[in-house]
């Protein structure tokens, strides 16, 4: 599949032409475009015609089409950082899941150690390398 692009209108009335693929997310969108116009994209937000866009979506996932002119807006609220906290599920491969609230810095391996069931197959298992699905992105957890 070839490459979309994307136009985006920049604040200063400029317009910046990125190349995605379809794993691209739109916030690396808005910080490219943020780099090379020399602005900060904590304070922006993309919108397609009247809709103002999810930065954590994939391109795909985002039902944009190809050639898409998006434009730069000034962030409707304040995007989470490492500050706040989340809650995540863990859904085992017997089908059951594990939910608990953590901090936005948390790493993968932290999360699997953190509740009794995972911790005790992720010591005993030195062969194997636990991983993580979201989005079709696959993460691996790496004891540090």
């Amino acid at each position: 599949m070839a490459a979309a692009v994307v136009t985006v209108l920049a604040p200063n009335g400029r317009r910046e032409t990125v190349s995605v693929s379809p794993r691209t997310p739109l916030l690396q969108v808005l910080e490219e475009v943020c780099r090379r116009q020399e602005l900060r994209s904590e304070g922006f937000g993309l919108r397609f015609q009247r809709t103002v866009l999810d930065l954590s979506l994939q391109w795909r996932f985002a039902n944009l089409p190809n050639n898409a002119k998006l434009e730069m807006i000034a962030a409707p609220c304040r995007r989470a950082g490492t500050e706040g906290s989340v809650r995540i599920a863990l859904q085992l491969e017997d089908g059951s899941r594990l939910q608990d609230d953590f901090h936005c810095d948390r790493t993968l391996w932290e999360l699997l150690c953190h509740f009794p069931q995972t911790r005790t197959s992720v010591k005993e298992t030195c062969e194997s390398t636990p991983s993580c699905l979201y989005m079709r992105d696959e993460d691996y957890a790496v004891e540090s």
